[in-house]
């Protein structure tokens, strides 16, 4: 049996599934899988899956997910799914989809008809310390210009300073224009050394043109000293990416096995047997014959150490069957 690799989450009445027909970079034998509302695009997964491989080997993965999900994003909303994903068959899919379903449509409301642009701002930065050099106090610039190395420090640190503080007055008037026309964003400092700031934005498919728009009046209010690059449309990776938490059949079986409980039990009866079984094999709880230091001790707590871990993994696997799915939003984070 193959497992499947899963690309996205599609709401299965705005799906066409002949998009997925073979084309230039599509992976041969792209399918859907439906349950109820929603539907899971898949692929055939390769064998070992894709964690712990090197960055160029993930690459052609990569590529064909970007694929997919241009295909996807012409028809209908679409929630990606974590890169690398791997679920054992279809009926695990369908367990994802089914238990997952409240979650899901909790990140299709989210993002709505919204597709992901990701824009970098950046500017020439010696252009940016030539302009702000002037309002330095002469004396301190004639003093580092003299080549008095303390002086030219405190320059140095003074100009960082009228640099920082322009950089945030940029960053706050760039997201106050866009706010008007995204319904949501996320900030993270740039990675190149002319960035400015880099911004996830959500937006409306509608609102793409009044994107355009505002990004121009931008360039004309700092007078072609930003550049912006635009990169998009993608999914909405930022702001809803499911993660799944699945573990394979025979895992669920065995943690079954380990708590007691059969299948269908609740999660109230599967969280109730896992404390009743760790009361029974808790390190802390447990009373031990002998010296805890002596060698029987040490043994006998290192398997109740062992067991106690085990019924927590067994918990863990067994809660994943009731919530198999979550979403990850990308955290605004700048250091300045």
């Amino acid at each position: 049996m193959t497992d499947l690799l899963v690309f996205a989450v599609v709401p299965a009445d705005r799906f066409d599934p002949a998009i997925l027909a073979a084309g230039e970079g599509l992976l041969p034998g792209l399918r859907s899988i439906a349950a109820g509302p929603l539907a899971a695009v898949v692929g055939a997964a390769p064998e070992g899956g894709l964690k712990g491989r090197e960055r160029s080997a993930l690459l052609p993965w990569l590529l064909a997910s970007q694929k997919v999900m241009e295909r996807l994003l012409v028809s209908a909303p679409v929630l990606p799914v974590a890169l690398g994903t791997v679920v054992e068959d279809e009926g695990r899919v369908r367990h994802m989809l089914d238990a997952g379903a409240a979650v899901l449509g909790q990140g299709f409301q989210a993002v709505g008809e919204g597709i992901e642009m990701n824009l970098a701002v950046l500017w020439h930065l010696d252009t940016v310390v030539a302009r702000l050099l002037p309002s330095v106090a002469p004396e301190l610039r004639q003093a580092a210009a003299g080549g008095d190395e303390i002086e030219r420090r405190v320059l140095g640190t003074v100009l960082a300073g009228l640099v920082a503080a322009e950089r945030r007055r940029v960053r706050a008037k760039v997201v106050e224009e866009l706010q008007a026309v995204t319904r949501d964003f996320a900030i993270s400092e740039p990675t190149e050394p002319g960035g400015v700031v880099s911004l996830a934005l959500l937006v409306d498919r509608a609102a793409e043109t009044a994107l355009g728009a505002a990004l121009e009046a931008l360039d004309a209010e700092f007078d072609g000293a930003l550049t912006f690059r635009l990169v998009g449309p993608l999914p909405p990776y930022s702001f809803a990416s499911v993660q799944v938490h699945l573990a394979p059949a025979t895992k669920v079986c065995g943690a079954r096995t380990a708590l007691g409980v059969e299948p269908g039990a609740s999660p109230a009866a599967v969280k109730a047997a896992y404390h009743r079984a760790a009361r029974d094999s808790h390190p802390d709880l447990v009373p031990m014959n002998g010296d805890e230091h002596d060698e029987g001790g040490v043994a006998a707590m290192a398997d109740e150490t062992a067991r106690f871990v085990t019924l927590s993994d067994a918990y863990r696997v067994l809660e994943a069957e009731y919530a198999p799915v979550s979403l990850r939003r990308l955290d605004s984070i700048l250091t300045e």
